[in-house]
């Protein structure tokens, strides 16, 4: 645990956070965050997720052929009900 200091930037107030802490977290500069309260004063940082991750390696993949299983299920119950085959 480190302790930091709040710093007044303009209009909002930043918090540097120390290298060792980065590192720990897995982040770096320019890394998005989603920031939350709890009760009691508790603030999280929580690292934005990429709910596109590995899509372009995905595609590359199936688009060279290189892995047909990569292919997923897309029906759906539209498909079931809706559709006449």
């Amino acid at each position: 645990m480190a302790t930091v200091t709040l710093t007044k930037w303009g209009n909002s107030v930043g918090v540097r956070i120390p290298a060792l802490i980065l590192k720990e977290a897995h982040l770096a500069p320019g890394s998005e965050l989603d920031i939350c309260t709890k009760e009691s004063g508790i603030i999280i940082l929580k690292q934005k997720e990429n709910k596109q991750e590995g899509w372009t390696r995905q595609f590359n993949a199936i688009a060279d052929g290189e892995n047909e299983d990569i292919l997923l299920d897309v029906s759906s119950s539209f498909d079931d009900e809706e559709w006449t085959w």
